[in-house]
């Protein structure tokens, strides 16, 4: 892999042949991408006003994430095109879709321009499991790679061993087990699509105005509803219950329109929904404490009280999760003591 600026300018011109122009110059920039949860590096090379992103990673890493990304370009998903890869040096030269993500626009945005930016996501969504589920059953992509009961209760234990574990300790009720085994055994049982994994709002850019989906490397088989819940019920936008349901029901409506696996009844399209929260909630505070604290990225922590606050309305809404109820009262109240 590549150690310094001149060796990755050297690697993003030996790949940029196809690149719209032709290929750099010598003379390009290089410049770091900061910021994210990512371990993988990103450059930007630029020269004059053409501009692309260089990836940096493990081989057969590069390799997997060509496939999806070609996998998801080919079904009519907005993803960086790619123009050439190097598995000896571990890099991949891809189209550059800015540095606009989908939270930092949404912050600003004026009411019809928010709804405009999440019906295109949630179109997106429609796709991934429709269109895109269907090639994926057709060709066997992701065969082996599904979100089953045990990456489901892997998420579970996450939560116990970031969140409790190291951020704040509560005693779990012996009806912790039985709880996040019903949410994993739930969504397990649900038709499997293509599921991006991670589809929540700082993986989704916005390039002229359009949503453009990036990270979605860690793709799996999956119920779609996991998805559904990274976007609506992202701790980065937290968006008003009322809102939130008004796009579900969009999203449950084109489902049904292009004939995606999905309930008719819409309130048991929500009832599944919110169980699919309340586990991506679990998940997201892990990862928060995960990056905040061990990997010295102290901005995540930041993330901590809205997720938690959208855990909590998540289990009030579903009324079956009592021993994780307790969990948040304890949570709070912890919480509440240390900030005195």
């Amino acid at each position: 892999m590549p150690h310094d600026n001149k060796d990755i300018l050297s690697n993003a011109v030996s790949l940029s042949a196809e690149m719209p122009g032709g290929p750099f110059g010598r003379e390009a920039g290089v410049r770091l991408i900061t910021g994210g949860g990512s371990d993988r590096a990103f450059y930007r090379i630029a020269e004059g006003d053409r501009t692309a992103v260089l990836l940096v990673d493990e081989p057969g890493e590069l390799q997997h994430y060509l496939q999806i990304c070609r996998f998801l370009h080919d079904t009519g998903v907005a993803t960086p095109v790619c123009y050439g890869i190097d598995e000896g040096t571990g890099g991949l030269l891809m189209e550059d879709l800015g540095s606009l993500h989908l939270d930092k626009a949404l912050a600003g945005a004026e009411p019809e321009d928010e709804l405009r930016l999440y019906r295109s996501c949630i179109d997106i969504l429609a796709t991934m499991e429709t269109e895109a589920t269907k090639r994926m059953l057709d060709t066997g992509f992701l065969e082996e790679t599904r979100f089953d009961i045990q990456a489901l209760l892997k998420e579970t234990d996450y939560f116990k061993e970031e969140f409790l574990g190291r951020y704040c300790p509560v005693r779990l009720e012996r009806g912790w087990e039985e709880e996040r085994r019903m949410l994993a055994d739930f969504l397990a049982s649900q038709a499997p699509v293509f599921m991006h994994r991670d589809f929540q709002s700082r993986n989704l850019l916005v390039k002229e105005g359009e949503i453009k989906v990036i990270d979605f490397q860690t793709a799996h088989r999956g119920p779609g509803l996991y998805d559904a819940a990274s976007l609506l019920k992202d701790p980065y936008h937290p968006l008003p219950s009322g809102q939130r349901y008004k796009l579900l029901e969009e999203l449950h409506g084109l489902l049904k329109e292009r004939g995606g696996p999905v309930e008719d009844d819409f309130e048991k399209y929500r009832e599944g929904f919110v169980l699919a929260g309340i586990q991506r909630n679990l998940q997201a505070l892990a990862a928060y404490v995960r990056l905040g604290i061990v990997k010295g990225k102290r901005e995540f922590l930041e993330s901590i009280p809205p997720a938690l606050d959208l855990l909590e309305e998540g289990i009030d809404e579903s009324d079956k999760l009592p021993s994780m109820k307790r969990m948040v009262e304890a949570i709070r109240e912890r919480s509440e003591k240390g900030d005195e």
